[in-house]
């Protein structure tokens, strides 16, 4: 049996009359792998840059270790700006277009930084990158959540596992490349080279989204055809949320500003993994930068194989129920990290147990995002708040830092003291969104009583 995704075509043309034109019939599997794909080639980008920091923007062009650190996180500044684009696009244009015209852009932002354009000129160029992230996000993501009916937390979370798959892939793609490029010799590499490998490579994987989501438009238009934008939302878990008695901790609907913090925190501590991390391993530890792709790859891989698992245990049990054991178990184990560094395999040992934790946060507060609200606008928002929590947990580790130790060239104990910190903060988020779901749900039970 032929079908678009999974609803018929009589089914598109219900919804979306005028864009019943574009359905061909496909076989549901077809239509998974080639968002699967795109989702890979879409995000190994973010991460290709993360462990060769030193090289791309230290030895290229002169700058400091923080100048460094602000290159990862600057174009999450350019996510908030996406967040009314996206509210003024989507009103006129679908998620392929949307897909097709931001990877384009991506790449070609990708090809300027591979050019000697300065350091300057390279953060700009970096903050303008986080606008096409977002589109790129949430048009793919959008895509994945008109496909899974009411099942989107499983949906979401298998669709997590080609992302994080693509970020995990792309962090030791870029430590290998520039390991390549530098041959025998660790050191033997120019800035210019790496830049030019890990950048070039960069821009293709965009081009490749782009020309796959050209290729295959009729196949994605028809899944964009399935719910117009003006449609009723689709709540995740929608089967479990029916049989959880009201005044239970799983109430349903969530407030889209849950899934917010969840995001903000979750991305504020993945900052100091893809950024000061490697630069502390490197700095005061010797990792090579082959050693330093697997550490940051690893959580992220980690993460790609459990999105898909934690998802259908959100539809089981509940999102929120998910979401607030795995946060306390992520929490310690990433207070762990600067403890267990020195030692490589207790170091690979913790990021493993980040990596699982993660995965399972991931998936649920991606669910919950779903729940407040489906849209492509609600799922741009939730990537954009957690871009922006990027940004400030690399650079509040910075000021962190330099606040507890010395300014000019704070010490490895440091940057300990900052990693136990935002574990801390990272801890204390999860009790804070515990006790208010408690409360909303026994004040929802007590109104149903009167």
């Amino acid at each position: 049996m032929y079908q678009i995704s999974c609803v018929s075509r009589g089914a598109v043309r219900k919804c979306n009359p005028r864009a019943a034109r574009l359905v061909v019939p496909v076989t549901r599997r077809s239509t998974l792998s080639l968002i699967a794909v795109l989702l890979v080639l879409s995000a190994m980008p973010d991460t290709m840059a993360a462990p060769v920091l030193k090289e791309l923007f230290v030895d290229r062009y002169g700058a400091t270790v923080k100048e460094a650190q602000i290159f990862m996180a600057i174009n999450l500044l350019g996510a908030v700006a996406a967040v009314p684009l996206l509210v003024w696009w989507r009103r006129r244009s679908g998620p392929v277009r949307m897909l097709v015209i931001g990877s384009l852009a991506d790449a070609v932002l990708l090809g300027l930084l591979a050019a000697p354009i300065g350091l300057w000129s390279s953060l700009a160029v970096r903050a303008a990158e986080g606008i096409t992230d977002v589109v790129v996000f949430a048009s793919l993501f959008d895509l994945v959540r008109r496909n899974s009916g009411p099942h989107a937390a499983r949906g979401l979370g298998l669709a997590s596992t080609p992302l994080l798959l693509g970020l995990g892939l792309g962090a030791v793609a870029g430590g290998l490349a520039a390991q390549r490029v530098a041959g025998v010799s660790d050191d033997a590499a120019s800035g210019s080279d790496v830049a030019l490998a890990v950048f070039g490579v960069s821009a293709l994987a965009s081009v490749l989204v782009a020309i796959g989501a050209l290729v295959f438009r009729r196949w994605l238009g028809g899944i964009a055809a399935v719910e117009p934008e003006s449609g009723p939302l689709v709540a995740s878990g929608a089967a479990h949320a029916q049989r959880v008695p009201l005044g239970r901790l799983d109430d349903r609907p969530r407030p889209l500003v849950w899934s917010c913090v969840m995001a903000f925190f979750d991305r504020a501590t993945g900052g100091l993994i893809t950024t000061t991390l490697p630069l502390v391993l490197a700095g005061f530890l010797g990792y090579t930068k082959g050693q330093r792709g697997w550490l940051i790859g690893i959580p992220l891989l980690l993460m790609a194989l459990c999105t898909g698992p934690a998802g259908a245990l959100c539809d089981r049990i509940g999102s929120l129920r998910v979401r607030i054991s795995a946060g306390l178990v992520y929490a310690i184990a990433f207070a762990i990290i600067p403890f267990a560094a020195s030692n490589q395999a207790a170091m690979a040992v913790t990021m493993f147990a980040v990596g699982i934790s993660a995965g399972a946060l991931f998936s649920s507060s991606l669910a919950i995002a779903a729940e407040s609200g489906g849209s492509t606008v609600a799922l741009g928002s939730f990537r954009a708040v957690g871009d922006v929590g990027f940004f400030a947990g690399t650079t509040l580790s910075i000021v962190l830092a330099s606040a507890i130790g010395n300014e000019a060239a704070p010490g490895y104990a440091d940057y300990a003291y900052v990693i136990v910190l935002f574990a801390a903060a990272h801890a204390a988020s999860t009790v804070a969104i515990a006790v208010s779901a408690v409360l909303s749900a026994r004040k929802a039970s007590a109104l149903r009583s009167n």
